[in-house]
């Protein structure tokens, strides 16, 4: 009799061990690939600059990369690809002073890899190949409405304007750049406010001691600041000259900020800028703090090449940094531009 049940128990288990096996979880399915990203080069029109806005426009396609060097940066894009078909939000990227737009390709690719469209454009008179308005008017008031004519240019553009979904728009602003993005999102700088924070930093070289030399000279007193409603949420790297700012139009700002500082910066003086912004805007920011100096925001260079604007101090993972920031940058958009 035991020999019979302890057969049965031997069979029992056999014919359980299918089941068992069918019984245990599956692998989950792999995530779809990301898709590629395709760049198109256009000139925007603006009415107060007659060479209008050179801009680079970012997109996702299915067409594989051909990758080049801008400069000192490797580019992974394929020109004029075919653009995968559906409404999509834009981000303008908006970049520093002196700035070049390739040195920010990175935060383009990352996000038009995950269905965004992103716009480069390249400030008049303050960029690389041209800094004549860095340090005037041209470049604290002129860029507000580089961006609103930049906007209005990808709308009206033949292959990605149809893509554009209008109700999801947001900016993206490094240093210079995040300063024009609080000037879109409503905020009027006081440019006699420069007075007051020179007394106490004789020694700022950007502002007082060099650069401004603490006045912003006026080139175009005509021109007035461009607040585009549009733009519904913005990030804010770095961004500089923020005591320019008075409490009551930081309030006047209600649209949700993503801000990152600097934890070593030497460019943009901290408490005047980063700290002011966060404590006076109209809605409370979302504020974090990476570790590095200002240019911490620029792309790592690629294996292989070194320069000095990608140098970072000892202990410092610029890729990391800038791993976290995508990151943030993607789900912040996610969530507010609905």
């Amino acid at each position: 009799m035991l020999k019979r049940i302890a057969l049965l128990l031997v069979a029992a288990a056999a014919l359980a061990l299918p089941a068992m096996a069918q019984a245990q979880p599956k692998a989950p399915p792999a995530p779809p690939a990301l898709p590629h990203v395709g760049l198109r080069e256009v000139v925007l029109p603006d009415a107060l600059e007659p060479a209008g806005i050179r801009t680079w426009l970012w997109y996702p396609t299915r067409v594989a990369p051909e990758p080049w060097m801008a400069n000192i940066y490797l580019v992974s894009t394929r020109t004029d690809a075919v653009p995968l078909p559906g409404r999509k939000p834009l981000v303008i990227l908006s970049h520093g002073s002196f700035g070049y737009v390739f040195s920010l390709h990175h935060y383009a690719e990352y996000l038009a890899a995950r269905g965004y469209i992103v716009a480069t454009p390249v400030h008049p008179h303050d960029n690389n190949a041209d800094s004549s308005g860095t340090y005037t008017d041209l470049q604290l008031v002129g860029r507000s409405r580089h961006v609103a004519r930049t906007i209005d240019g990808v709308l009206r553009d033949p292959v990605i304007g149809p893509l554009v979904d209008e109700q999801r728009i947001g900016m993206i602003g490094f240093s210079a750049g995040g300063f024009t993005a609080l000037t879109v999102l409503g905020a009027l700088p006081d440019f006699a406010r420069i007075n007051e924070y020179c007394e106490g930093n004789r020694d700022d070289g950007v502002v007082c001691s060099g650069g401004f030399e603490g006045k912003v000279r006026i080139e175009r007193p005509d021109w007035r600041q461009t607040p585009d409603p549009r733009v519904k949420a913005a990030v804010l790297l770095a961004p500089g000259m923020g005591f320019m700012f008075s409490r009551k139009t930081l309030q006047a700002v209600t649209r949700p900020v993503l801000m990152y500082r600097a934890a070593s910066d030497s460019a943009i003086r901290h408490p005047y800028s980063e700290e002011w912004i966060a404590e006076n805007l109209g809605r409370k920011p979302e504020y974090h703090v990476v570790p590095g100096e200002h240019l911490v925001f620029i792309a790592p260079c690629p294996p292989g090449r070194t320069a000095d604007v990608c140098a970072d101090p000892p202990g410092v993972d610029r890729r990391a940094v800038h791993a976290t920031i995508n990151a943030g940058m993607v789900d912040f958009f996610e969530r507010t531009l609905r």
